[in-house]
């Protein structure tokens, strides 16, 4: 699973609509905005990944200019707070914002290293007409010895951009899984939020 979760997150993108001052831009197509992310990140994985055993941090921000404004993080991390969203201050909410980002471009910095040429087919999307603002998309990852991993996001709609909000991996949803974790972390710190923040890591 760690693997798997591995190779997915490398491939967590965004994707943003061209803006047009004089009319309404119409709103993007989730399948071709995600295929053309995919290949617009791998081929920056091509031009940066040497940096990675040379000077990390310069990968990591490589990787964080690229895929950080396409990933809806306020609205991920929100999610994972669940029901503590709500008891934080404002200023413990911007905290775990930027904590949960930290944490999360790390993570599919050196997923993207273990990247190594798989074949992924974007499917076509599912948007429920009673929400047209959430759109769910798959992707196929075919892996070594022709297997095939499913992966699905869900994506959501601002200011006429899909962001990534959320991840499936074969049947297991990783925003859940953050949001078992965040529980399970402050039931062990006695409901102590600014504990939870500092020593929140990932764990996939």
């Amino acid at each position: 699973m760690r693997q798997l979760s591995q190779i997915c997150f490398g491939l967590i993108l965004g994707w943003s609509a061209v803006l047009n001052a004089a009319t309404p831009p119409a709103t993007p197509e989730p399948k071709q905005a995600v295929q053309a992310a995919t290949d617009k990140l791998l081929a920056k994985l091509v031009a940066v990944k040497s940096l990675y055993a040379e000077s990390p941090g310069e990968f990591f921000l490589e990787i964080d200019q690229s895929l950080a404004p396409f990933v809806d993080f306020d609205g991920f991390s929100r999610s994972v707070m669940a029901k503590y969203y709500r008891r934080a201050t404002d200023e413990q909410q911007l905290q775990f914002v930027e904590t949960f980002r930290k944490g999360l471009i790390e993570t599919y910095s050196r997923a993207l290293v273990e990247f190594d040429n798989q074949t992924v087919v974007v499917l076509d999307p599912s948007i429920d007409p009673q929400r047209p603002d959430r759109a769910s998309i798959g992707l196929e990852i075919h892996g070594a010895n022709n297997r095939i991993f499913l992966v699905e996001y869900s994506l959501v709609l601002v200011d006429n951009e899909w962001l990534l909000r959320n991840v499936v991996i074969e049947g297991i949803n990783i925003g859940l899984q953050f949001r078992s974790q965040f529980a399970a972390s402050m039931r062990k710190n006695r409901n102590d939020i600014d504990a939870v923040i500092q020593t929140w890591s990932v764990d996939v």
